[in-house]
């Protein structure tokens, strides 16, 4: 079924409107290859929840307050930093705009 003159101009407006707000990341989906990226953030939020739970079950079984913290506190924040992908916005202030 062929898209309608109106169905068509709307598609044009978004279009520029993601060339003019973010042209790197137009010109990335225009070209078919998308650059990789590897997040930081995610692979720090993985590393620092896998070493805070295992600090967690080493405070449990050993009855050691200090690691318990520790370890749950380490799995607070990889569990932050995982989540700051899926919740992108969260925690920052909206920009205004210019003008």
């Amino acid at each position: 079924m062929p898209m309608s003159d109106e169905e068509r101009r709307l598609l044009k407006e978004l279009e520029l409107g993601l060339i003019a707000d973010d042209p790197h990341l137009a010109m990335e989906l225009l070209s078919g290859y998308p650059a990789p990226r590897f997040r930081l953030d995610l692979f720090f939020g993985a590393l620092a929840g896998l070493a805070g739970l295992v600090l967690l079950i080493a405070g449990l079984s050993g009855q050691i307050v200090v690691l318990v913290v520790l370890g749950l506190s380490l799995v607070g924040l990889g569990t932050g930093l995982l989540l700051g992908k899926f919740f992108p916005g969260r925690g920052r202030r909206p920009e205004r705009p210019a003008g």
